[in-house]
């Protein structure tokens, strides 16, 4: 997995590429840590470009959402389909993370946590 971080008016978008799988756990971690100490007010991942994700990466995922929700960090998830999709509902953190079509939805969005 390649992840690329870009930053928005509005937001801080981590784009991630390929596999996404046991073997780039600690890079991606590591990434989303960084995005926490930085305190940023909006994060977004961009999964449009993955191909495969297991369960360690929605872990780090996860571990995001609650610190997210403790520190007032609007979080979403953007571009989940094909294979990402049916892992994403096997774990079902669609029932409490924002999830939407593509970056420019959430960049657009007013308010991720509404849409919940």
């Amino acid at each position: 997995m390649k992840p690329t971080v870009r930053t928005h008016p509005n937001a801080v978008v981590i784009e991630l590429e390929g596999e996404a799988d046991l073997a780039t756990v600690p890079e991606f971690q590591n990434l989303v840590r960084q995005q926490m100490k930085a305190k940023v007010k909006r994060l977004i991942i961009d999964f449009a470009k993955v191909t495969f994700v297991n369960t360690p990466v929605w872990a780090v995922v996860v571990e995001y959402f609650q610190h997210a929700s403790g520190a007032g960090t609007e979080f979403a998830l953007s571009g989940i389909q094909g294979r990402v999709e049916a892992s994403f509902k096997i774990v079902r953190l669609g029932d409490f993370i924002t999830h939407l079509p593509s970056v420019e939805d959430a960049l657009n969005t007013a308010d991720l946590t509404s849409k919940r």
